[in-house]
């Protein structure tokens, strides 16, 4: 499936620093989500054992955005978002997955 942060040809390499990202952007935050890599997307599983396979970047970001229900938490991550993809040391790929985040009314459910 085409993902338009990455392109219409995808590879294993690509799945593996999006999954990197996302678990280093989450890192620390309580109700954070780990994420693996698949050879077609990723494999969100929420801090309360319940998981989404996601094809694109959009859905996984709106699958993690679902295991923050404390406010609070929500705005350190998206702050935490943009600090990353800002940072010159993650350019590229990194800066791409890290993005800017899908509307947070319009995540894909609770996954705490």
């Amino acid at each position: 499936m085409a993902d338009p942060a990455l392109g219409p040809v995808r590879t294993m390499r690509q799945h593996l620093i999006v999954a990197a990202t996302v678990n280093a952007v989450c890192a620390g935050l309580p109700g954070a989500p780990k994420v693996n890599a698949l050879k077609d997307g990723w494999l969100m599983t929420g801090a309360a054992g319940a998981s989404a396979q996601c094809q694109t970047l959009d859905e996984l970001w709106s699958a993690v955005l679902g295991c923050f229900q404390d406010p609070a938490v929500l705005g350190r991550l998206m702050r935490r978002r943009l600090a990353y993809a800002a940072d010159p040391a993650n350019a590229g790929l990194p800066a791409r997955a890290a993005g800017l985040p899908p509307d947070p009314e319009h995540y894909q459910g609770d996954f705490a």
